[in-house]
């Protein structure tokens, strides 16, 4: 199984799905995508992209860890912090099914062990 690594998203779904399609292109569906943390918020689409890295792992084909853009998004979620003028995610927050994408998100952990041959790594978004 190969792995592809992605950082820093941000919202920005088109992009993403444009790794997604070459991905598959060279590897067929024999990948993982590894989500480096920031998946959310800066760009338009932080819920698009959610839903495109669900997808990946609802098939046991995505292993996102947790960045500082999602931890906002929690604060927020959970009074911890103020909106920032900047910040793009509420769209997640104001969906209807919006506490199922933070439950999910609360789910990813902060560090993902993994092993490359016979190398072992660790992700996290630094």
């Amino acid at each position: 199984m190969q792995r592809v690594f992605v950082g820093d998203v941000q919202g920005c779904a088109d992009e993403l799905r444009e790794v997604i399609v070459r991905a598959d292109a060279r590897f067929g569906r024999e990948y993982e995508l590894w989500p480096v943390g920031d998946l959310v918020n800066r760009g338009p689409k932080s819920r698009e992209v959610l839903e495109q890295v669900r997808a990946l792992w609802e098939e046991g084909r995505a292993c996102p860890v947790l960045g500082n853009h999602e931890l906002a998004l929690l604060r927020l979620e959970l009074g911890l912090r103020e909106e920032a003028p900047d910040d793009t995610f509420q769209e997640v927050l104001a969906a209807p099914d919006g506490g199922q994408w933070t439950a999910w998100i609360r789910s990813w952990p902060l560090v993902r062990p993994g092993r490359l041959g016979s190398r072992a790594f660790a992700v996290v978004h630094a």
